[in-house]
């Protein structure tokens, strides 16, 4: 597997969060994803390339949020949420293939990262980055060439 460092210039995104437990919220992000989608317009001009955003918390609950990079955060649609994220060093692999082995790819990238000895930020927002690859409820998730960068915040 191939990792990459990479800094990424601050981010302004706006989505839809949900929040909630592990469990839950991979049952319920498909239906996020749609509504996302069917509601990006109301942020105006898409770029095409969509962040599922990411924050774990210690007492086993996560905020997760499906955006796109707008260029001003103020006066969000009803719902929606911004999130301005600091310019900072990333660890970047790429999840190739079916998504049902997305959670290997974490794992393997996890493992890499630490054998490079490179250090996760575990109270930074975690990024996955969409594009026309893979695009999570327009895309079939059994697809052989789906793709998307997965971003892990590094100290």
């Amino acid at each position: 597997m191939h990792i990459s460092t990479v800094t990424l210039p601050e981010l302004k995104l706006a989505g839809l969060p949900l929040v909630g437990p592990s469990l839950a919220l991979e049952t319920d992000m498909p239906e996020v994803w749609s509504d996302f989608l069917a509601r990006e317009q109301e942020l105006g001009e898409s770029k095409d390339l969509h962040y599922g955003v990411s924050l774990h918390d210690k007492d086993g609950m996560r905020v997760e949020c499906v955006a796109t990079e707008v260029a001003d955060l103020n006066n969000l649609p009803p719902g929606m949420i911004g999130i301005r994220i600091p310019e900072r060093r990333y660890a970047m692999l790429t999840h190739r293939g079916p998504m049902a082995r997305v959670q290997a790819t974490y794992l393997t990238g996890y493992a890499a990262i630490e054998q490079l000895g490179m250090v996760q930020d575990e109270e930074g927002w975690r990024l996955e980055r969409y594009d026309r690859r893979y695009t999570p409820t327009l895309h079939d998730g059994a697809r052989p060439d789906n793709a998307y960068d997965i971003l892990i915040p590094l100290l």
